[in-house]
């Protein structure tokens, strides 16, 4: 019996799209230096960053939240009063368990709370899956004839879809199973938040951000 564990290293990261001249946001990322630390996490900050392709953070136009766990949700209140995209399941629950400042936040804007599905700018579909958690949700589009996926944690590498395996951590295996496969039935590129390979195979636009596209 070998009772030996390999680590492997993960990013936690999020991911920024302008598309009609707006500046959209899916999921935000945290910055609590001791939640950090409790993860075993090397916290790095990237607001400085941010300011050389994002003039004003404040006014992001739309922020799409995957599902409500803290390295999702957590920096949504460095905005001003964007509009939000969730599930109706994850926005209770972010009511319930969040911080006072993201409770506060959620209900200062507008949010679209999805039950199913929900277009956005006629590009983004936000699909409610409920595998990973109970309102976890991704996030499909299509660009250049190439079919993509955000896919919250419903998929962690990109080798889960690929590979057509399904992740270790969820609250519907049946769920979560069944979004990988279709997913990968229909050769979708994934786009998930905790890839390594994320940064290392697309172009450097700074230190801790890549363009994708």
């Amino acid at each position: 019996m070998n009772n030996s564990e390999e680590i492997v290293k993960i990013s936690w990261s999020y991911y920024i799209a302008k598309h009609n001249d707006k500046t959209i946001f899916i999921d935000t990322g945290f910055r609590d230096e001791t939640v950090a630390n409790q993860w075993g996490i090397t916290f790095t900050g990237v607001e400085t960053e941010l300011r050389n392709i994002i003039d004003n953070l404040n006014f992001v136009d739309t922020v799409i939240i995957t599902h409500s766990h803290f390295d999702h949700i957590d920096n949504l209140d460095l905005f001003d009063t964007p509009e939000i995209i969730i599930s109706k399941l994850d926005y209770d629950i972010a009511l319930e368990k969040c911080s006072q400042s993201i409770k506060e936040k959620l209900l200062q804007c507008n949010v679209v709370t999805v039950e199913n599905e929900y277009i956005y700018d006629n590009l983004f579909r936000f699909k409610v899956i409920g595998g990973h958690s109970n309102g976890s949700s991704v996030v499909y589009f299509k660009l250049d004839n190439n079919d993509y996926v955000i896919t919250g944690d419903e998929c962690y590498w990109c080798d889960n879809m690929i590979s057509n395996r399904p992740i270790g951590i969820y609250t519907s295996t049946e769920n979560n199973e069944r979004f990988i496969n279709e997913a990968h039935q229909n050769g979708l590129i994934p786009l998930p938040f905790h890839d390594l390979k994320i940064f290392d195979q697309n172009s450097v636009i700074s230190k801790n951000i890549v363009r994708i596209l």
